[in-house]
């Protein structure tokens, strides 16, 4: 199983719950608040998707099953955007 992690070019931070994360050195930021910033924190421990998938699950008090779909859509999204990569 693959494991997520923030990106190496990847510089993040987080301010009263929002994400503020760009790859550098170009950018652009990503301002990440509500369900993106859960997606971030449960992403930056480490683990395979389906980690993250649980710890989205637990903190929005919902099954994986009810999540999985959007959250593996929005981790898409952000390998693509380069703030994510695999390990």
């Amino acid at each position: 199983m693959s494991r997520l992690r923030v990106g190496p070019d990847t510089a993040w931070l987080e301010v009263d719950g929002v994400v503020y994360a760009a790859p550098l050195p170009d950018g652009p930021p990503v301002v990440l608040d509500g369900p993106g910033a859960l997606v971030w924190r449960a992403v930056v421990p480490g683990g395979g998707l389906d980690d993250v998938v649980a710890r989205v699950a637990a903190e929005a008090g919902t099954s994986a099953e009810v999540v999985a779909a959007d959250v593996a859509s929005f981790v898409d999204q952000l390998l693509a955007g380069g703030l994510l990569a695999h390990e």
